[in-house]
């Protein structure tokens, strides 16, 4: 299985048994976060779980996590998943309501230019960590905006 690039700051098994749930969680998303941003060419939870010791059940919990708010990439090849990072990341906005923040950045990766957009709110550890996302290609923001104004008006 190919090698894959890890970052320097992985907790050694015995520390981040320790850690408590809360911890454990948030240190698994900002790993996997890393783990993808280090290795561009993509990777499975077979190369993490070789790499890293963590369960594949954890992995694939957190992978699908982040696959779903928009803060990693997942390619599904027959039977085989590979995860990628959203790509570079340049932050434009907040925006507030409530408990959450809302906040606006484009993406640029192999597949093209994107629109993101992640709603944060306070975790369990007392952080603002990404809740929700969707990541949106460029070529279709007109449109969309087009379609949100339609409905802005209808209300």
């Amino acid at each position: 299985m190919a090698k894959i690039t890890l970052p320097n700051e992985l907790l050694q098994k015995e520390a981040f048994k320790t850690l408590p749930a809360k911890e454990k969680e948030e240190y698994v998303s900002n790993l996997l976060k890393k783990i993808l941003e280090l290795n561009q060419e993509g990777i499975t939870i077979s190369q993490i779980k070789e790499a890293t010791g963590l369960t594949y059940s954890t992995l694939w919990h957190h992978l699908e996590v982040l696959g779903c708010t928009a803060q990693c990439h997942k390619v599904s090849y027959g039977n085989l998943d590979m995860y990628f990072p959203i790509g570079k990341f340049t932050h434009l906005n907040d925006y507030g309501k409530s408990k959450s923040t809302y906040s606006i950045s484009t993406a640029e990766n192999k597949d093209g230019s994107f629109v993101c957009i992640h709603e944060k709110r306070e975790n369990r550890a007392g952080n603002q960590a990404v809740c929700k996302g969707i990541s949106i290609p460029v070529e279709l923001i007109g449109d969309l905006i087009k379609t949100l104004d339609q409905i802005k008006k209808s209300i």
